[in-house]
C-alpha cells in the first residue's frame, strides 16, 4: 500500500463576506501532498493562495468538505484542538515572515514551542543549531528588527521548522529575496524534502515557477486548483 498522504483535502470550498454578499474563495479545492514531495501552487495575487494555505494548515476553517493531517481530520475539530495537531505537524512560513520586532533571533525561532511548554535549555540548544545550519548562529541574541529581509526570512524559516513539522506550507516565500538568496532559499527546500518533510509554496514568482527540483505544479484560478 502506498504511504498515506501527510495533507490531505478533499472538496473544499471557503466563502468569505464581501460587503453584503459571500465570496467563493475557494471551490472544490482536492489535493494529496505526500512526504518528500517539493509542490508548487502558482497564482496571481488575490488568486487566493494564503487562503488556500490557512485553510490546509488549519489556521481557517473551510465552508464544507474537510482537512486531514497525517490522517487526523480537523476541519471539524476546536480552535484549541487544531492549534495542538498543527504545533505538531505543521511548520508555515508567512509572506510577510511574522516576526515579533524587540525579541531576539533565537525566541521569535522557540515561540512555536512556547504554548506546549517545551522551551527549555534543551530545546534551545536544538534551535541553536538549526540557525548555525541556516547561517544565522551568529546572530542568535540579535533583535529581528535590525535584520535584513533575507535575514529575516531565514529566522521564520528555522522558526517553521523548529517543532520538526511533517508538513511545510509557505506563502510567497520568496517576494523580499534577491535572486541569490532566492535561490538559497529552494536549496534548503529541496533539502527538507529530501530528508522526508512535505514542502508546499504558494509563488507567482517567476524566478522559481521552472525549479528542477519542484516535483508537482498546481495553478489557482478563480478559486479552482488545476
Amino acid at each position: 500500500m502506498p504511504d498515506p498522504a501527510a495533507l490531505s483535502a478533499k472538496q473544499v470550498t471557503k466563502r468569505v463576506a464581501d460587503g453584503r454578499a459571500r465570496r467563493e474563495v475557494l471551490r472544490g479545492i482536492t489535493l494529496d501532498l505526500y512526504a518528500g514531495e517539493l509542490v508548487l501552487v502558482r497564482g496571481a495575487s488575490g488568486s487566493g493562495k494564503t487562503t488556500l494555505l490557512g485553510v490546509l494548515g488549519g489556521m481557517l476553517l473551510p465552508t464544507s468538505g474537510e482537512v486531514w493531517l497525517g490522517g487526523e481530520p480537523i476541519s471539524r475539530l476546536r480552535d484549541h484542538q487544531r492549534a495542538e495537531i498543527r504545533r505538531r505537524k505543521v511548520g508555515y512560513l508567512f509572506q510577510d515572515f511574522g516576526l515579533i520586532d524587540g525579541m531576539s533571533v533565537l525566541d521569535n525561532v522557540l515561540l512555536p514551542l512556547v504554548p506546549p511548554g517545551h522551551a527549555d535549555e534543551q530545546a534551545a540548544l536544538r534551535v541553536e543549531g538549526i540557525l548555525a545550519r541556516l547561517g544565522l548562529g551568529a546572530l542568535a541574541r540579535t533583535n529581528v528588527a535590525g535584520l535584513s529581509s533575507g535575514e529575516r526570512q531565514r529566522v521564520a524559516l528555522a522558526r517553521a521548522r523548529v517543532v520538526e513539522p511533517s508538513v511545510l506550507l509557505l506563502d510567497e516565500p520568496t517576494s523580499h529575496l534577491d535572486a541569490s538568496l532566492a535561490a538559497d532559499l529552494m536549496n534548503v527546500l529541496d533539502a527538507l524534502r529530501r530528508a522526508g518533510a512535505a514542502v508546499l509554496v504558494a509563488s507567482h514568482d517567476p524566478r522559481i515557477l521552472d525549479d528542477a527540483r519542484i516535483t508537482r505544479r498546481f495553478e489557482l484560478h478563480e478559486g479552482v486548483l488545476a
